[in-house]
């Protein structure tokens, strides 16, 4: 099946209420378990990019990996550049074939984030790729990008009115109290600022910081709009783990391929448990 654009999936999704995974590969064999995973449940799915991750495989490998395995996959399949302040960047992942890209210019002051925005939605439009936008600091680590927990805010309603009436992106990421990387505490979620966004925007919302949430957390969310769900370290994690536990419990049989196999198996397993709990099984 050709790549998709998130426009049709966020769509449909807002409208059921359930959630779409937007899972960020790492190499070769996370992109076949992200799609793997999506196809057992009959999912659709976004495989997501960060910009290291871009940077370190170049454009051209990485989508050699996704049309291999979408253009064989019986589910829809999107690819989406994740939190990207380098407009260059954005240009080269929207003429490599990306369906999908973000641009994060949420640390910059209002004005200029939307002169940003507005610049990657007038490239990104003409060629069907979908946009993602980004409002309030959240906090934690993403991709290099450093937000301390006394500069993290959340989004300003009146601001997210403006931008997402002004630039009418396809996705817009609102900060509500999530956090990128591990939650140290209980995350307080602005289940009323979800509300109100959504009581006013007709734009699929994206939930940053999907990690460590809980069940119930997830589904209100999606409940109020948040029909793209980011799960980043959750996968860095079993990426790590699902290699590292096999070695060691056959700590002197150097196979790469069965660590391999079992690293495999660990980010299916991660990718499987979210979907079902965003409700996108057999969505596809």
């Amino acid at each position: 099946m050709p790549l998709e654009n998130m426009k049709s999936m966020l769509k449909k999704a807002s409208e059921q209420k359930y959630g779409v995974g937007a899972f960020n590969i790492l190499d070769y064999n996370s992109t076949k378990a992200v799609v793997s995973a999506a196809e057992k449940l009959n999912a659709p799915v976004i495989i997501q990019t960060s910009t290291k991750t871009v940077i370190y495989w170049g454009t051209k490998a990485i989508m050699n990996w996704v049309l291999e395995l979408a253009g064989e996959s019986i589910v829809p399949v999107a690819l989406h550049l994740d939190h990207c302040k380098d407009i260059s960047l954005i240009e080269d992942c929207i003429n490599a074939g990306w369906t999908s890209v973000m641009i994060d210019a949420s640390s910059k002051p209002f004005e200029e984030n939307l002169s940003l925005s507005r610049q990657v939605i007038d490239m990104a439009r003409p060629e069907d790729i979908t946009v993602e936008v980004e409002l309030g600091a959240i906090v934690g680590v993403e991709d290099d990008i450093h937000v301390k927990e006394q500069d993290s805010h959340l989004v300003n309603i009146e601001q997210a009115l403006e931008m997402c009436n002004t630039l009418q992106p396809d996705c817009f990421a609102p900060a509500v109290g999530t956090a990128h990387g591990i939650y140290k505490g209980t995350p307080k979620i602005a289940y009323d600022l979800l509300e109100e966004i959504t009581s006013k925007i007709d734009i699929p919302l994206a939930l940053h910081g999907g990690t460590g949430l809980s069940v119930e957390v997830f589904k209100k969310c999606i409940a109020l709009g948040c029909a793209k769900v980011n799960i980043s370290t959750q996968l860095k994690y079993a990426f790590i783990d699902g290699f590292v536990s096999y070695h060691n419990a056959h700590n002197t049989e150097y196979n790469p391929l069965k660590e391999l196999d079992s690293q495999f198996r660990a980010l299916e397993d991660a990718v499987i448990e979210n979907i079902k709990i965003f409700g996108s099984e057999g969505k596809a």
